[in-house]
C-alpha cells in the first residue's frame, strides 16, 4: 500500500471495554491520535520533529462513527491518511477495519499547526514545506463521513460541572482533547449508554482549557438519538461543541 497511508493493528485488552462490554469510545479515540502521531512522525512531520521547531499539531475537529465497536480481545486496524492541505489547516482521515479487513468505522479530523511558545497559528505548509508531497487525494480508502451541522444548544442551564485536573492535561498543558470527549459523554445517563452506543460522535474545538479551570456542560435535544452538546467557560465563552447521535436500541 501506499507509504502515504498507514496501518496500525491494536488490540482490545480488558481494560480498553465500557460497560457495554466493548471498546469505550474514549479508547478508540486515543487509538486514532497514537495512529495519526505514529503515522506523522514516519514521514518526518511527527510530535519530536516538530518540538524541536517550537511547534505542535493541534485538533480542531474530530468526528468518529461506528457502526459497531470491537470485543474483548478483537484485533482491529486503524487505517490514516492526510486527505488534504491547506495554510491553516490539514484534513486526516481514518477507516477502522476488523480482522478480516472489513470496515466497522471511519473517522475524520481536522488539525492546525501551533507555535509553542506564542500559542499562535502558523503556516502548516510553510513550517513544513514537503507537507503537499504526503498529500493522498487519489487512490485512498473509501471515508464516506461528512460533517453535520453545527451543534445548537438552547438550554440555559449546565447539565454537570467540572474543573480539569492532573489525569485531564496533556503534555503541553492544556485539557486533553479525548479528555473533553469523557467529560461530555459523562453528561449524558449510563441507562441510555448502556443499551444504545454511540453510533456517531462529532466535535470542534474552539478554545483551549487549563488545569482547574470551571466549565459547564450544556445538552439540548429534540428526541431520544441525538444530542446538541456545548463545553462552556465560566465567562460563557464556548470551549467545544459536539453532537452525539445514538445507535438504534439493541
Amino acid at each position: 500500500m501506499d507509504e502515504r497511508v498507514g496501518q496500525y493493528i491494536y488490540k482490545v485488552e480488558s481494560f480498553h471495554l465500557d460497560c457495554t462490554e466493548r471498546l469505550s469510545l474514549t479508547v478508540l479515540g486515543n487509538q486514532l491520535l497514537n495512529a495519526a502521531a505514529r503515522h506523522a512522525e514516519s514521514l518526518g512531520f511527527g510530535r519530536e520533529t516538530l518540538r524541536r521547531q517550537d511547534l505542535a499539531w493541534v485538533f480542531s475537529r474530530l468526528l468518529i462513527q461506528m457502526d459497531r465497536y470491537p470485543l474483548e480481545f478483537e484485533e482491529y486496524t486503524i487505517c490514516t491518511w492526510v486527505a488534504g492541505a491547506s495554510r491553516w489547516f490539514s484534513d486526516r482521515r481514518f477507516a477502522v477495519l476488523d480482522a478480516s479487513g472489513c470496515p466497522i468505522g471511519y473517522a475524520t479530523s481536522m488539525w492546525a499547526m501551533i507555535n509553542l511558545t506564542t500559542r499562535q497559528p502558523v503556516d502548516i505548509l510553510e513550517a513544513v514545506p514537503q507537507y503537499g508531497n504526503h498529500v493522498l487525494t487519489e487512490g485512498a480508502p473509501d471515508c464516506p463521513v461528512s460533517r453535520s451541522g453545527r451543534a445548537k444548544v438552547t438550554a440555559d442551564e449546565p447539565v454537570r460541572s467540572f474543573a480539569p485536573l492532573f489525569c485531564d492535561i496533556d503534555y503541553n498543558g492544556h485539557f486533553n482533547s479525548i479528555k473533553y470527549i469523557e467529560h461530555l459523554l459523562n453528561a449524558l445517563p449510563m441507562e441510555l449508554l448502556r443499551y444504545r452506543p454511540v453510533h456517531r460522535f462529532e466535535i470542534s474545538y474552539s478554545a483551549e482549557c487549563r488545569y482547574g479551570e470551571p466549565l459547564a456542560i450544556y445538552v439540548s435535544t429534540a428526541n431520544d438519538e441525538e444530542y446538541d452538546m456545548e463545553l462552556r467557560k465560566a465567562d460563557g465563552t464556548v470551549a467545544s461543541r459536539a453532537k452525539v447521535v445514538l445507535a438504534i436500541e439493541r
